[in-house]
């Protein structure tokens, strides 16, 4: 795969893909409406781009080859905000915020498996697995809480409140398995969360040293940290 960076455009319906050794641009790819994230695929031979036209239409995934950094023929579907898969690879999971569910689909075709309604959890946007892989938490944006999910059931486990004030974003499992991490956007802090219980056990401030609306949480390629955006 060639060594790039690509930025979904919300506003302009486009990818920018960068060239990290150089820091330039060299190619700006149309997608469809309102991309919000670029997800590998499960078994690495693509990258997706999630178009979710801000759940007021179909939205779409466009397929990016890695190879060459060009754009497929884009698959409708409906309100991809984001897109995860099952940890034994055998269905993708399309995030439909708008909707309150999770879709079910094809890992290669996307057509629909089955579908998970998640009526307590408006705004559910990200998520993530435990280390055994057994069930996945995700966060509810517009609900201050977050829904733990069997995910091979295919049901509705149980689900956390945050407080009234917090706004869940990014969900990552820790790199050392035992605890989540969540970005509490409103609340300027990260949540770490036990997932077997299904319980806060601690609370980290960044907006002591300025880190205001806790977003994006991404591993570092050792596993040793985890940047907050």
């Amino acid at each position: 795969a060639l060594e790039r960076v690509y930025v979904p455009n919300h506003s302009t319906n486009n990818v920018t893909v960068i060239d990290p050794a150089t820091m330039k641009v060299v190619g700006v790819e149309p997608v469809g409406l309102s991309p919000q994230h670029v997800v590998p695929s499960y078994d690495m031979t693509k990258l997706w781009v999630a178009n979710n036209a801000d759940g007021t239409t179909k939205g779409s995934l466009t397929p990016i080859d890695p190879k060459t950094g060009k754009t497929g023929d884009p698959i409708d579907v409906d309100d991809p905000y984001n897109l995860y898969f099952t940890p034994d690879g055998k269905s993708a999971i399309v995030v439909a915020e708008a909707r309150k569910r999770l879709d079910f689909r094809d890992p290669q075709t996307m057509a629909v498996q089955s579908s998970l309604d998640v009526p307590t959890c408006p705004g559910i946007n990200h998520m993530d697995y435990s280390a055994d892989g057994s069930y996945l938490l995700a966060t509810c944006e517009d609900a201050h809480s977050i829904v733990k999910i069997d995910w091979a059931g295919r049901k509705v486990l149980g689900t956390l409140d945050l407080g009234a004030d917090a706004m869940p974003q990014d969900l990552r499992l820790s790199p050392t398995g035992k605890e989540f991490y969540v970005g509490d956007m409103m609340g300027n802090q990260l949540l770490v969360i036990d997932g077997g219980s299904l319980s806060i056990t601690k609370h980290i401030d960044l907006a002591a040293t300025g880190g205001l609306g806790a977003h994006g949480i991404y591993p570092s390629r050792d596993g040793t940290k985890l940047y907050v955006a």
